[in-house]
């Protein structure tokens, strides 16, 4: 994915919500494609022209279910109704009633002054597609938190990979991301008394410090009595001093 995207270079969300519903077994055949056309390299090619307005943001590919409901509608007078009913039955394999959408939309489509080949030509490719029909809905709300978080990742650096640190829970998951911070040029560093936090923070120097709460045999009780010790009185300076603030009830 990180491979299609860099070529790709999306610059508007549009192109993300796509890269979502074609990065899957079958789709992906035509990402080359897309990425051609983006660039200009591969021209874009409708089968007809009421085709241009609901694939031209997909650069005349068709990526999703909504597409194939809009242009029925369009070209063939489908009621919403009837486009619903095909979405369903592609999305469902349901081969008896595909035949009878091709009936209807054949003929709704010849009726408005198109013709028959162009029509099969346009109806096979969408029996192709339906073999992985995807819904645009759905890609665009793994493209939204994709763009948040790539955001957040490329300006806040430190802090998200310590919010990222903070949601695991497995010692392997959490290993993998601090190489992460290391390939990024950012410091993991141990807990320490005077610095760290509860759970991972980000320190003044942009570096992220463990937090007092992943010591073996402290719990967070006893952490956050330490911590807000050290908030309410300062820092501590000796092993002493810590012995002799802290709570020993936790």
């Amino acid at each position: 994915m990180r491979e299609y995207l860099s070529k790709l270079k999306p610059d508007n969300i549009e192109d993300i919500i796509a890269m979502n519903a074609l990065y899957r077994p079958g789709p992906m055949e035509n990402i080359p494609t897309f990425i051609g056309r983006k660039h200009g390299q591969i021209e874009v090619v409708y089968d007809h022209p009421k085709l241009e307005p609901i694939l031209e943001a997909t650069y005349g590919i068709i990526v999703y279910q909504e597409q194939v409901m809009l242009l029925a509608q369009k070209m063939a007078g489908f009621t919403k109704g009837q486009a619903d009913t095909l979405r369903k039955a592609m999305g469902k394999k349901q081969i008896d009633t595909m035949l009878k959408m091709k009936e209807l939309f054949i003929s709704g489509a010849m009726e408005k002054g198109m013709d028959e080949p162009t029509l099969l030509k346009i109806w096979e490719d969408w029996e192709a597609f339906a073999q992985y029909a995807f819904n645009k809905s759905h890609a665009a709300c793994y493209a939204i938190v994709a763009f948040h978080t790539a955001y957040m990742k490329a300006n806040y650096p430190a802090e998200f990979m310590a919010a990222t640190l903070n949601s695991l829970n497995s010692i392997d998951d959490i290993t993998f991301y601090m190489e992460e911070c290391r390939r990024m040029g950012i410091n993991v560093l141990g807990p320490d008394i005077n610095e760290s936090k509860l759970a991972f923070s980000v320190n003044q120097k942009g570096e992220i410090r463990f937090g007092m709460a992943a010591i073996k045999g402290v719990g967070d009780v006893a952490a956050l009595d330490i911590i807000n010790e050290r908030n309410e009185n300062g820092s501590y300076n000796s092993i002493f001093d810590v012995t002799k603030r802290s709570n020993l009830k936790t």
